[in-house]
């Protein structure tokens, strides 16, 4: 038996946090999975920016768009349509030009995964 004592990481700050989750997903992943994983995150915090702004920066707004059911959408359309009717069972008040250009610029965006 070793006499090896573990002990627990507490990281102080939300910086540290940062680094120490980092460097975990570095080791896990390699570089081109963790390119992947970046660039998916970063679409999935543009598109809850962009719905928070469409319901003029409330955060609670109830909407929820799962990235992978859109990507499992075989077109256009039934992509436009999915995320349309998230935002109407929502009450969106947003105008309908804003919430069309925020799907195409969605499209353009999922289209680069």
């Amino acid at each position: 038996m070793s006499n090896e004592i573990k002990h627990a990481r507490f990281p102080k700050d939300a910086q540290a946090r940062r680094e120490e989750r980092s460097r975990v997903l570095t080791m896990k992943y390699g570089k081109h999975q963790m390119m992947l994983i970046r660039k998916r995150m970063k679409i999935e915090n543009w598109i809850d920016g962009e719905v928070t702004k469409l319901f003029n920066g409330n955060e609670n707004n109830g909407v929820e768009i799962d990235v992978d059911v859109l990507l499992d959408l075989d077109t256009v359309p039934a992509k436009r349509k999915f995320v349309f009717d998230h935002l109407q069972r929502s009450h969106c008040p947003a105008s309908m030009d804003k919430i069309t250009m925020f799907l195409d610029e969605m499209i353009d965006q999922l289209n680069t995964l």
